[in-house]
């Protein structure tokens, strides 16, 4: 019995290892590609496949002999995201920052150790920062990451900063800017995480002044000359009104 559990919880994770190779920039795969990506042999693919697509989770593309994700992610990702009060709060905000900047704005969270971007409105400019949603950034790397570990509780800052890889000065430096960062209530990045980008972030507290999110903008570092100022004030002016929506109050007010 025991051995027979074990054989079925491995099969679970087998079957999920293999739904993660699909991505945005690969989400048609072959045979050989998914052998590739788990480092499972053909037969054990082929049957975990079989199982997936007997659930229409897996479809198959038999003129390319590829497969790829089943319609029913549409509805389980429906489910996620309307369950994300912040999200919905936060996108009528989100436009009206994207109107006034014209460029990327984003809505990130903690998830473990990383960033995620939970929604996004792209920047009007014909030349725009691309921002996938869902996937894991680093915490310790550029202003929408740092912003939120700049906020969070210290177990987590030491965790992120054990994992990171750091120098001991770059450690020394990342941590002068969280402490910068949590007084002057905003963070700023420049051709930090990429070359020739800048952000801004804000974070987003709730009615226990826990920080839930971080509200970004970012784009092209040429276009900031003239407006850096402007987009702060109206990053922080856009961060505190979706705090006060998730009831959040400053300290003595």
């Amino acid at each position: 019995m025991k051995t027979n559990e074990t054989e079925t919880v491995q099969s679970v994770e087998r079957a999920i290892e293999l739904l993660y190779c699909f991505t945005t920039r690969t989400p048609e795969l072959s045979l050989n590609d998914i052998v590739k990506r788990t480092g499972l042999n053909r037969t054990t693919v082929f049957r975990l496949l079989s199982s997936l697509m007997k659930k229409e989770l897996i479809n198959k593309n038999a003129a390319m002999n590829t497969y790829r994700l089943g319609l029913p992610f549409i509805h389980f990702a429906q489910i996620v995201t309307e369950n994300l009060d912040l999200r919905k709060m936060a996108l009528p905000i989100m436009n009206e920052l994207n109107e006034i900047t014209k460029e990327t704005i984003s809505l990130n969270i903690i998830q473990g150790a990383s960033r995620i971007c939970i929604e996004k409105l792209e920047g009007k400019e014909d030349i725009r920062q691309f921002i996938n949603l869902g996937i894991p950034y680093p915490l310790y790397k550029g202003a929408s990451g740092k912003l939120l570990l700049a906020f969070s509780k210290d177990e987590l800052i030491e965790e992120v900063i054990e994992g990171s890889g750091l120098t001991k000065n770059e450690t020394t430096e990342l941590k002068k800017d969280l402490l910068l960062f949590q007084e002057q209530g905003f963070a700023f990045s420049m051709d930090e995480r990429i070359i020739g980008a800048f952000a801004i972030s804000t974070p987003i507290l709730n009615s226990q002044q826990q920080l839930i999110g971080g509200l970004s903008i970012s784009g092209l570092s040429a276009r900031l000359d003239n407006n850096k100022q402007l987009f702060i004030k109206a990053a922080i002016q856009s961060a505190e009104k979706l705090s006060a929506m998730m009831g959040y109050q400053k300290l003595g007010g």
